[in-house]
């Protein structure tokens, strides 16, 4: 292992700061982590609101949603890379180049441009996403994974808790142009944060000589063959399908339907990702449920905030929901990523990685091709109802498995 000593009988101080004190190196990861999604979710914000405010319409928003999200279909290809070469070195590289392309956004070039530039930025994410996976289980010793997991993804809430409020107060102040430069500059401290990890070569190859394609068929298979794994792939799809209709339908349904500006929709933003920040600390301080629970209970959380969102009558409690959706939202990152580093071999870890950010990539693009669609023609309470009803019936289907492995 690299990271840090090993636990000592007198060691338990527990909870997340002593694991962060214990391991430098996961600290170091988990610094630039949260320093990037900050960043990044204030760009998310800012941008949605220039698009908004300068195209008008949903299908607009949905096309810079899809263009974010389209490259993640690469994830197991990403992931075959994760597993051939430095973890440390891929990170650095993505953190870098997500820098210069975000620089070169703050130009506020023609549409089409910015769509280019933000599915490049997207595609550099897909390629550090499964290296980063890969590297949490080298960095802290087994029994720590659940705490390391419930860090990791409170650092990437930030993107919804803190990045919106961001994004949205220096939108007003200084414009999307402001922001975007700003976002440039974590992504430059995020790439230096993470030098303070060590080298992390590839493991062991347990598929002999499999070409590059080959070997993501056979992380496929596995995915496909372990029960839970198996389960875990298809309802973070399904899922992502029905509730991601809410990065087009929130917006629409905060600024037209109830009439509320910009900065509001930035705070009912920041609240979701409140809800995956609180989510991920109360796991992180300690929790007797295992990973598939917490991953039953989150779906379940999901459905039940989108749903009411759908019929909020004001400001207020529309927030209230989304406080309650993000705290799924947050629990199903910490669970999933529990369940592959308990499940997959570490030679696999970061193609199976992948495959999971592909399915999430695949129900992202459903949402956003149906969402702008959807809220052009209907409402954006309609939109938002819908999601969380068919959320709940993927809740249902998963139900059996994971209920069945609540032991593993």
């Amino acid at each position: 292992m690299v990271g840090g000593r090993r636990h000592r009988p007198g060691d338990h101080l527990s909870g997340a700061l002593a694991l962060l004190r214990r391991r430098r190196q996961f600290r170091s990861l988990w610094s630039a982590l949260a320093l990037s999604y900050v960043g990044s979710g204030a760009a998310t914000v800012a941008l949605v609101l220039y698009v908004q405010q300068t195209r008008g319409t949903g299908t607009a928003v949905a096309a810079l949603l899809v263009a974010e999200g389209a490259p993640r279909l690469l994830g197991p290809l990403a992931g075959g890379l994760a597993d051939r070469i430095d973890l440390r070195q891929m990170m650095i590289g993505a953190d870098l180049g997500q820098a210069a392309l975000f620089a070169l956004m703050a130009l506020l070039p023609p549409f089409a441009i910015l769509l280019a530039l933000s599915a490049l930025t997207s595609l550099l994410q897909t390629a550090y996403s499964p290296a980063r996976t890969s590297a949490v289980p080298v960095l802290v010793e087994e029994d720590e994974l659940l705490t390391a997991n419930a860090l990791t993804g409170a650092a990437s809430n930030l993107y919804v808790a803190i990045g919106p409020l961001v994004g949205a107060l220096l939108f007003v102040a200084g414009g999307a142009s402001l922001v975007l430069v700003i976002n440039a500059v974590s992504f430059i401290g995020s790439a230096q944060l993470t030098r303070g990890i060590p080298s992390l070569p590839p493991p062991p190859r347990g598929d002999g000589d499999e070409n590059f394609l080959a070997a993501v068929r056979t992380a496929l298979r596995f995915a496909m063959a372990d029960r839970l794994t198996r389960t875990v792939m298809l309802s973070i799809f399904a899922v992502f399908a029905f509730i991601a209709v809410d990065n087009v339908a929130l917006v629409f349904l905060v600024r037209d339907t109830l009439g509320a500006s910009a900065g509001a929709y930035g705070i009912v933003s920041a609240v979701f990702g409140i809800g995956m920040l609180t989510a991920s600390l109360a796991i992180a301080s300690g929790t007797t449920l295992p990973a598939p629970l917490l991953y039953l209970l989150s779906l379940l959380l999901s459905s039940v905030g989108t749903l009411l969102t759908g019929i909020a009558p004001v400001i207020a409690v529309v927030a209230l929901f989304q406080l309650v959706a993000g705290s799924g939202n947050g629990m199903e990152i910490v669970a999933s990523e529990t369940i592959l580093h308990q499940r997959v071999p570490r030679h696999l870890l970061g193609r199976v990685a992948g495959l999971l950010t592909t399915a999430i990539a695949a129900g992202l693009a459903v949402a956003m091709a149906a969402g702008g669609l959807l809220v052009d023609a209907t409402s954006p309470r309609f939109v938002l109802i819908a999601a969380g009803a068919g959320c709940l019936i993927v809740t249902a289907a998963a139900a059996p498995t994971l209920l069945a492995a609540r032991q593993g």
